[in-house]
């Protein structure tokens, strides 16, 4: 089960798959509650799984707010960014 975890008012955190069949429904709660207090660090610690539509989501979370770190980075996920080129819009202001 994929969820978003508010830590504090700062942090959030997501669990499970970020793939092609969970990311609409994460994007689509993401921008509904990030709307009223969006988080300065998104902990990715607890995701279990990723694919292109993962790397995705991040890349168009990045987009709505430039400033937002991105925490735990799973290995997957950085390999996708790194074949992608990507790697540097998900690691800049990278926190662990």
């Amino acid at each position: 089960m994929n969820q978003i975890l508010v830590e504090n008012q700062n942090t959030w955190r997501l669990s499970g798959e970020l793939s092609f069949a969970t990311v609409g429904a994460l994007l689509s709660e993401f921008t509904q509650r990030a709307a009223l207090s969006p988080p300065k660090e998104l902990d990715l610690s607890e995701v279990t799984r990723t694919d292109s539509a993962g790397l995705a989501l991040l890349i168009e979370l990045r987009g709505q707010d430039a400033s937002m770190t991105f925490r735990h980075l799973p290995r997957q996920m950085l390999s996708l960014a790194t074949l992608s080129g990507v790697q540097n819009l998900l690691t800049q202001n990278l926190s662990d």
